[in-house]
């Protein structure tokens, strides 16, 4: 994934952000664990989003046939974090299966790199595809079927890319389903509705964030761009910034919808998950879309690189 889904921290207790980093911590021990150590370079924090929905479905961090267990955590060392010990999520199916979901994703991420891009990028989608590869059959021997519950979306969305197609809103509509798959998986009838909406629209949201930050970029090297085909040189004009700040907030509250369906219990997820989550959707992301937008003073491409160092 692209990395833009992470927290506006200023506006975070400090109990939230270190929930917030003990997920994240987890989640990259997670994906040593299941798919493989240099997996972990893959990490970025739109995963951590991922598994923090997945604990609020579950109502806690279940752990094979043990049942629900509560959200927990424990203070570890790593090769990035030697001296001091850090929060990390304990060991359980949601960071397990966030760390499969991540090396499918990653692998159909440099399938696509290997085949639209030039240059630098493709010749390092070349030489690790095989590792990805062995992460994503990794991924499938723990959660068969993963891959191919979004392949016909990647296919999709691919042909649309590749077409002349003068829309934004099919391709991110394919994405979303891609998202929406993977939320999804593997859920109760009534909880994987919840999931299913909640990653159509971060997905959406994300395929078209990520269309606008990089449409300058795709122009002047002649890439495909979902905007740009559907503008044509007129470009994006200050009124059409505005409109696509409206239907991205559209598209956030529309998570947000979903998000108020799920009973999400403080005393086995802790206090702090249901307003972490809310704030992602309504503060940290509308936030980040400004900025991406609008063109702040921050460098909108900073998370592809900060998502290693939290």
């Amino acid at each position: 994934m692209i990395g833009y889904i992470r927290p506006h921290t200023p506006e975070l207790k400090l109990r939230e952000y270190q929930y917030y980093r003990g997920v994240y911590c987890g989640l990259c021990r997670a994906m040593g664990r299941c798919t493989g150590q240099c997996s972990r370079l893959a990490l970025s924090y739109d995963l951590v989003f991922l598994s923090l929905t997945r604990l609020a479905l579950a109502g806690g961090n279940p752990k094979g046939e043990q049942g629900t267990r509560p959200v927990a955590f424990d203070r570890r060392r790593c090769l990035v974090h030697p001296l001091r010990p850090r929060l990390s999520l304990q060991p359980g199916d949601v960071t397990n299966y966030t760390a499969c979901a991540a090396a499918v994703l990653n692998y159909h991420k440099l399938l696509d790199d290997k085949t639209d891009e030039t240059g630098g990028k493709r010749i390092r989608a070349r030489l690790a595809l095989p590792s990805f590869a062995r992460f994503m059959r990794r991924a499938e021997r723990r959660y068969p079927g993963l891959s191919h519950c979004i392949l016909p979306h990647m296919e999709r969305l691919h042909q649309m890319e590749t077409s002349e197609l003068a829309s934004a809103d099919e391709p991110a509509t394919a994405f979303g389903e891609v998202l929406a798959a993977l939320f999804a998986y593997g859920l109760d009838p009534a909880p994987a509705r919840i999931a299913h909406h909640i990653g159509f629209h971060v997905g959406r949201w994300l395929y078209l964030i990520d269309a606008i930050d990089d449409y300058e970029e795709d122009v002047r090297r002649g890439r495909p761009n979902p905007l740009h085909r559907l503008y044509g040189d007129e470009g994006i004009t200050d009124q059409r910034r505005s409109d696509l700040q409206a239907a991205l907030a559209l598209e956030l509250q529309k998570a947000v919808d979903a998000l108020d369906l799920i009973d999400i219990p403080s005393d086995r997820c802790g206090v702090e998950l249901s307003p972490l989550l809310y704030h992602m959707l309504q503060v940290a992301l509308p936030q980040k879309a400004h900025q991406v937008i609008f063109k702040s003073e921050h460098d909108c491409k900073s998370p592809k690189k900060a998502s290693k160092s939290i």
